[in-house]
């Protein structure tokens, strides 16, 4: 932000100075003061040229304008008599003059003209006392008339003048950052910071020098114009400018920061029409590049960067964040830059990165950001692979949480290679669509000869898988119910197999382990291979907040279970084994539970 200072030299009406000087040794002084203050008053810039020198020419008489400006100066009017004349040299005098009824010093410096008795003005000193201030500050009007100047000549070039005109009167710091800027985007940044700055007939600065350094303020409609200015090789030239304004979209904190924030969009811009990495990553946030372009595949997010380049833009500016938006059509193109933090350089000289892209399609009714297209089709590939070899750890690494806690957490190895995925063939998915709504994304893929949906959620800045919808009949397309149904099921068999009592007792409900696992301590011969009826191939599945039923097999063979549910997952709560149509084929896992007990306790 640019420096603000509190205290300005104020600048106000016209100089007429008049009174005849006396002295005989004086003469010619006071005839070049009177000369000039003759012509000041008449406003006869060509006398006032032949009366001055050509470096107080230069710095406060260059322009048509100049006498104009030299009126906001607020010098003394009234009689004139020398007070003082210090020779300096042969060539240079000091004039010490008293100016109207309350005789208000004023310092002339005069040279000799080269060639000639007569003395040049080269230069007068104001004072002026500050509230607060024990001494008076002495101002030169060559250097203040200079940096007015200046600040008319910033005005005029960038309000009418070409390219080179708007590079010339900054500094070369600022007009490296402007000069890298799209004519298009030139123009908009100092049209929108010049806008309708005050006119010839009502400029009306206000400005302060310090050293090298000067801030000057200036009215323009709705608010301030603020032009920091900075002396290099002698002459002022604009280091920044902002716009003060009540208004949110005529504001301008820093006009060098916004060229900054341009520069680093259309460098991005540029790299990404080229799909030069290398080109970009300078120009990126590491998470970003690393993230999302450094493996993206550009041609799933198309930007016209011809268009961008050459369109208007809105931009909002944050501490250390702005969003650039870019309309077209019916598309919103919007990058978000940050401000990179210090390490030890200015971090005004440091590039803005951009750390994402979002393009609203339709009105905004969907929102596709760069980050989650290329980080989607990632995390697709690596969680179909997981699933694909029974990657366990992947699959839990590409995960929703819940994903985890309904499915992943409840599995080890062994049982989900045991898992029936039939409809997830081992095949790399081939995006069809991708349909972004807000951190929801679902992409639809050709996988093998079945279409499959996944379900992506971004959390916390990272994109993972929450689900997969399989094309399915009789049951959910979720793969995440399916699974939790399928999970205690198979685990039930596995046990069973392994003679593991007490995890066949843990995938049970408290009410089957209640009146079958617990009374009889042990699996009871029920004459069906359990564990072919457990592991049957689904048919159908129907499930509700706490309960689900699920169909293995047919109805000659296979068997019907219901589950509830316990805490986030589901136990086994009955199964019916079925070996054929009739009831006398078919075997209740709880009745023959009670069954066997009652055999149990007669014998």
């Amino acid at each position: 932000m640019m420096l603000r200072l509190m205290t300005f030299l104020t600048v106000g009406t016209a100089l007429v100075i008049g009174g005849t000087l006396s002295g005989c040794s004086n003469l010619l002084t006071a005839r070049s003061i009177q000369t000039f203050a003759d012509s000041l008053a008449e406003k006869d810039l060509e006398t006032l040229k032949e009366r001055t020198s050509s470096e107080f020419d230069q710095k406060a008489l260059r322009t048509a304008d100049a006498l104009d400006d030299i009126k906001i100066l607020n010098l003394p009017t009234g009689k004139i008599s020398v007070a003082k004349v210090e020779e300096i040299s042969e060539t240079e005098k000091h004039v010490t003059v008293e100016v109207g009824e309350r005789k208000k010093e004023v310092l002339y410096k005069l040279t000799r003209k080269a060639g000639s008795r007569k003395w040049l003005v080269d230069d007068i000193y104001l004072q002026q006392k500050k509230p607060g201030m024990d001494e008076p500050i002495t101002k030169s009007v060559s250097e203040t008339m200079d940096l007015l100047l200046t600040v008319r000549e910033f005005l005029d070039s960038w309000q009418t003048g070409g390219r080179d005109d708007v590079l010339a009167v900054t500094t070369p710091e600022f007009r490296d950052l402007l000069d890298d800027l799209a004519p298009t985007h030139l123009l908009q940044l100092t049209t929108q910071v010049v806008g309708d700055s005050s006119s010839k007939s009502s400029f009306r600065p206000e400005a302060r020098m310090e050293d090298d350094r000067a801030v000057v303020l200036l009215p323009r409609k709705g608010g301030t114009l603020v032009i920091e200015l900075t002396l290099h090789d002698s002459d002022w030239m604009v280091n920044d400018v902002a716009v003060e304004s009540h208004d949110e979209k005529d504001r301008v904190r820093s006009t060098k920061r916004m060229a900054r924030i341009l520069k680093s969009t259309e460098e991005f811009l540029t790299g990404y029409d080229a799909e030069n990495r290398e080109q970009m990553q300078p120009w990126c946030t590491e998470a970003f590049y690393r993230n999302s372009l450094a493996v993206g595949d550009f041609s799933s997010a198309p930007l016209p960067v011809g268009r961008l380049l050459s369109s208007a833009y809105d931009v909002r500016v944050h501490d250390d964040q702005a969003d650039l938006m870019f309309h077209i059509d019916d598309m919103t193109y919007m990058l978000t830059l940050v401000e990179p933090s210090s390490d030890g350089l200015s971090t005004g000289m440091k590039p803005y990165e951009v750390s994402e892209v979002t393009i609203y399609e339709a009105d905004g009714k969907q929102v596709k950001r760069m980050s989650a297209v290329f980080t989607t089709q990632a995390i697709v590939q690596i969680f179909s692979q997981a699933l694909a070899t029974g990657d366990l750890a992947r699959l839990k690494q590409t995960s929703t949480s819940d994903f985890n806690l309904q499915v992943w957490d409840h599995l080890d190895d062994e049982l989900l290679a045991s898992l029936p995925l039939d409809e997830i063939e081992v095949a790399e998915p081939q995006i069809v669509a991708t349909q972004f709504q807000g951190p929801l994304t679902e992409v639809t893929v050709t996988q093998g000869t079945r279409a499959l949906t996944y379900i992506l959620r971004e959390s916390r800045g990272r994109i993972t898988v929450d689900d997969v919808l399989m094309p399915v009949v009789h049951r959910p397309a979720s793969i995440k119910q399916n699974l939790r149904a399928l999970i205690p099921v198979y685990a039930m068999a596995r046990a069973i197999y392994a003679h593991d009592f007490t995890s066949v007792r843990r995938t049970s409900s408290r009410t089957l382990d209640r009146l079958v696992w617990q009374p009889l301590g042990e699996v009871p011969d029920l004459g069906v291979d359990i564990i072919q009826h457990l592991t049957a191939p689904v048919s159908a599945l129907s499930m509700t907040e706490d309960r689900a039923e699920l169909i293995l097999g047919d109805d000659n063979w296979g068997t019907r279970l219901t589950l509830t549910q316990v805490d986030d997952q589901f136990v086994v709560d009955d199964a019916l084994f079925i070996s054929g149509p009739d009831a006398s084929q078919q075997v209740d896992l709880k009745s023959a539970g009670r069954l066997n007990l009652a055999q149990q306790m007669d014998q």
